[in-house]
């Protein structure tokens, strides 16, 4: 018997209408960061970054009624303009309501596109995994617009 257990996982693929180092740019750039990185109406007034393995960073998401939604984490891969990987926890879940997971986006190079791939692993319920998920697609949307 094994007590192996599967956390919930996230995959998200979107082709954008811009060229890799653009879209490379957009992702890990604090500055461009915060024209699309939160969804729907949700703006993102600080970004720090230390982008390099092993570096941190922070991200604060606000809503429009004024709520902040910190999240952190730290990087664990950095192929430039290949790929990017960092933990994601937000700051001010319990331990019981959320664990610490990996984000993974690859940028796949077409020409005048890319594809992302965004992977999200190690949710602690299903729950968790589809609310990332529309957050996800939402500040992707915006990122799409952005880039346009």
């Amino acid at each position: 018997m094994s007590d192996t257990k599967t956390t919930p996982r996230l995959v998200i693929r979107r082709k954008l209408t811009a060229p890799r180092d653009r879209v490379w740019a957009a992702w890990t750039e604090p500055e461009q960061m915060r024209q699309w990185a939160g969804p729907g109406e949700i703006t993102v007034p600080e970004v720090e970054q230390d982008a390099r393995v092993g570096g941190s960073y922070r991200i604060v998401m606000l809503k429009p009624d004024g709520e902040r939604s910190p999240v952190r984490g730290v990087f664990r891969e950095i192929r430039k303009p290949e790929r990017v990987s960092y933990t994601w926890i937000w700051e001010e879940d319990s331990p019981e309501q959320e664990t610490e997971t990996l984000v993974t986006v690859e940028f796949h190079d077409l020409g005048n596109e890319t594809e992302v791939v965004l992977t999200q692993e190690g949710f602690a319920s299903d729950e968790s995994r589809d609310g990332h998920q529309e957050g996800w697609n939402g500040a992707l949307d915006k990122l799409a617009n952005f880039l346009s």
